[in-house]
C-alpha cells in the first residue's frame, strides 16, 4: 500500500510544471534557495575521568587531542586533573589547540582529584563564581538571550558523611541559583559522582550517595541521561559517571565513549545538544602553484600591452586598479591555482591512521558490550588502547624530530626556524577574536565583531576641530635651492622588485612579492608611470593605502 501511494505521489509531482514544484518547495518554511554550511551549531560535550593530566609525561593530552580530532567537541570537562599550583593555566604541556582551559584543582593544593574545562575560544561563555563547593566549575553558555548552565564536579569516593552532607547541601545551593521556574534556562550537571543506582544501570546496587543524589536532582526536575557502564573493571562494570539535565527533550545524542588509556578504567561520556553555539566558519583560500608558472607567458603577455593606452585619460588610482586587474588575470591563466577550503587545523601529528585506530577501539568496545561484557573483549580493548598510545607516542616524536632537523639545517630561513621555535612552546595567538561583551550583550557574530572594533578604532583616529589654522608658509624654505621634481628611474624600480624578500606576505591587493618577481621587466613600464603621476599629481593610490588588520587577543593582567 504504501509503495502505491509513493508511485502515485512521484507521478503527481512529476506531472507538475517545474515552476509549481519551486513555490511548494519554498513553502515548506525549512528549504532553502541555496543552502551551504552556517557558522552554527548544536553544542557538544564530554567528560572523562582521566586519573591525572601530569602522569606519564601529559600523554593524556595527546589522546585527548586525537579523540578530539574526530569529534570536536565544544566542552571538554575533566576530572581527578591532578593539577596544582605549581602547573600555570598557560603551561604549554597543557595547551590544546584552540581551547582555553580553566581549573578548580583540590582544595589542598595537592596532586589529587581537581577538574579542569577546555573550552573553545569561540564560545560566548563565562564561569560563575557562585559556591564554595570545591573540585566545580560553573559556566554559562548564553545565545540570543538564552542560557545554558554547566556544572562539572568530582566527588572523592572516601568522604564521610559529613563531607557528603556538606556536598549535598552546596550542590543544592548551585543548582537553586541557575534554575529558574518562570523562564526555565537550560541545566547540566555532569561528572564522576562516585554513586550507583539501580534506576541510572538496571544491575547497579543503591548506595545511600545514590539515592540522596537522585532525590535531590529529582527535586529540580533534573533527569540522569546516562545508563551504560562508565568504571570498568575485570570483575564490575558500574555507572558513576553521569549526566543531568533539566530538558532531556533538547539532548539529541548521548552515550559512552571507550577509554582512550588502559590504565584509566573510566569511560567518556558525552551528548549533544539542540543549542545553537556559533563557531569560527571556514574560509576560502585561492592558491597558486609558483614552481609550475608559465613565467615565459607571464613576461610576454604584460609585455605587449599598451601601458599608454590602458592608462589614458585615467587618474592614479584607477590606473592602479587598471594595472591590478591586468595582472591577476594575467597571472590566472598562466600560473596553476586553485580554490581551498581552510578549517580549524588540528596538530600536525594527528594523522589518519591514528583516526582509524581510534575507531578500530571503539568498534572492539562496542563488540564488547554486545557481548555480554566478556573478559577476553575487555583484554583486547586495553590492547587497542596500548597500541593506540604508542601510536600516538610514535607519530609525535617524529614529528617533532623532523623540525629538531629543521631547526639544526643552518639552510632554514629566520622566518621559518622563529615559527618552528614557537610551535615547541605553543606560544601561539588566539587564532580568533573571542566574544565580545557591549553594551551588557554577548556579541558573537564575527562581522558584527570586526565593525565593532572598526568602529572603536576609526573613533581614535578622527581629526580635532578647533578654531586654530596653519600658518600659510609652513616649513619656510632654509636654502636657496629646492627640489622641483623628482624624475622616477625604471633600472631603481626593477633594482627593488629583485630584491624584495619573497617571504613577506601581500598586502591589500594580493599581489605577491614572488608574482612581482614573475614579472620582473615587463611590469616596469606601468609602474614607472603610475609612480610618477602619482607624485605630480599628489595623489597617493587608496589601495596602497589600506591593510590587512589582525586582532592579537591579549588575556587581561
Amino acid at each position: 500500500m504504501n509503495t502505491i501511494l509513493l508511485i502515485t505521489d512521484i507521478l503527481f509531482f512529476s506531472s507538475l510544471p517545474n515552476y509549481i514544484l519551486f513555490s511548494l518547495l519554498l513553502r515548506c518554511g525549512d528549504v532553502h534557495q541555496n543552502p551551504g554550511p552556517r557558522n552554527k551549531g548544536n553544542l557538544s560535550i564530554c567528560h572523562w575521568n582521566l586519573n591525572s593530566l601530569v602522569a606519564h609525561n601529559f600523554e593524556k593530552i595527546s589522546l585527548l587531542q586525537a579523540f578530539n580530532s574526530l569529534h570536536k567537541f565544544d566542552l571538554i570537562c575533566i576530572s581527578e586533573s591532578y593539577l596544582d599550583s605549581t602547573f600555570s593555566d598557560n603551561d604549554p604541556s597543557l595547551a590544546l589547540n584552540g581551547y582555553k582551559l580553566v581549573r578548580s584543582d583540590h582544595p589542598n593544593n595537592i596532586k589529587r582529584g581537581g577538574v579542569c574545562i577546555y573550552y573553545k575560544q569561540s564560545l560566548s561563555i563565562q564561569f560563575l563564581n557562585i559556591t564554595n563547593l570545591s573540585e566545580c566549575l560553573i559556566c554559562e553558555i548564553v545565545y540570543n538571550n538564552k542560557k545554558c548552565f554547566i556544572i562539572s564536579l568530582y566527588r572523592s569516593p572516601s568522604q564521610t558523611p559529613y563531607e557528603f552532607d556538606s556536598f549535598i547541601y552546596k550542590l543544592d545551593g548551585i543548582i537553586n541559583q541557575v534554575s529558574n521556574p518562570v523562564n526555565p534556562n537550560m541545566v547540566m550537571l555532569l561528572g564522576d559522582f562516585n554513586a550507583k543506582l539501580s534506576t541510572w544501570k538496571h544491575d547497579d546496587p543503591d548506595t545511600e550517595e545514590g539515592v540522596e543524589i537522585a532525590a535531590l536532582t529529582s527535586s529540580y526536575g533534573l533527569t540522569q541521561m546516562i545508563s551504560e557502564a562508565t568504571h570498568i573493571l575485570a570483575n564490575s562494570a558500574t555507572c558513576i559517571d553521569l549526566l543531568f539535565t533539566n530538558q532531556p527533550n533538547l539532548i539529541s545524542k548521548c552515550g559512552v565513549y571507550s577509554s582512550l588509556h588502559p590504565n584509566c578504567h573510566h569511560q567518556i561520556i558525552y551528548a549533544t545538544v539542540n543549542f545553537k553555539i556559533y563557531f569560527p566558519p571556514p574560509y576560502e583560500r585561492k592558491i597558486y602553484h609558483y614552481n609550475r608558472a608559465d613565467t615565459k607567458s607571464i613576461q610576454n603577455c604584460l609585455a605587449n600591452i599598451d601601458w599608454d593606452r590602458a592608462f589614458y585619460n585615467l587618474s592614479v588610482n584607477q590606473q592602479v586598479d587598471t594595472f591590478n586587474n591586468y595582472l591577476m588575470n594575467t597571472f590566472s591563466n598562466y600560473i596553476p591555482n586553485e580554490m581551498i577550503t581552510i578549517f580549524d587545523k588540528d596538530p600536525p601529528w594527528i594523522t589518519q591512521s591514528i583516526r582509524n585506530r581510534i575507531d578500530q577501539k571503539n568498534n572492539l568496545y562496542q563488540k564488547y558490550l554486545r557481548n555480554g561484557k566478556n573478559i577476553t573483549d575487555l583484554v583486547s580493548v586495553n590492547e587497542a588502547c596500548i597500541s593506540l598510545n604508542k601510536m600516538i607516542q610514535d607519530s609525535k616524536n617524529a614529528h617533532f624530530n623532523r623540525l629538531s632537523k629543521k631547526l639544526s639545517n643552518p639552510k632554514t630561513t629566520p622566518k621559518a626556524y622563529w615559527s618552528i621555535l614557537k610551535s615547541f612552546y605553543s606560544d601561539k595567538k588566539i587564532p580568533i577574536i573571542p566574544p565580545l561583551v557591549h553594551n551588557n550583550n554577548y556579541v558573537t557574530d564575527f562581522k558584527a565583531k570586526a565593525d565593532l572594533f572598526n568602529k572603536y578604532f576609526s573613533t581614535q583616529c578622527s581629526p580635532l576641530n578647533n578654531t586654530s589654522t596653519l600658518p600659510s608658509q609652513l616649513f619656510p624654505p632654509t636654502s636657496n635651492t629646492s627640489l622641483s621634481s623628482i624624475v622616477i628611474n625604471g633600472d631603481n624600480v626593477l633594482k627593488l622588485i629583485r630584491s624584495l624578500d619573497v617571504n613577506k606576505s601581500h598586502g591589500f591587493d594580493n599581489i605577491s612579492v614572488r608574482m612581482l618577481k614573475l614579472c620582473d621587466t615587463s611590469i616596469i613600464k606601468p609602474l614607472v608611470t603610475i609612480f610618477q603621476n602619482a607624485l605630480n599629481d599628489g595623489c597617493f593610490p587608496l589601495i596602497w593605502k589600506k591593510s590587512q588588520c589582525y586582532t592579537d587577543s591579549q588575556e587581561r593582567s
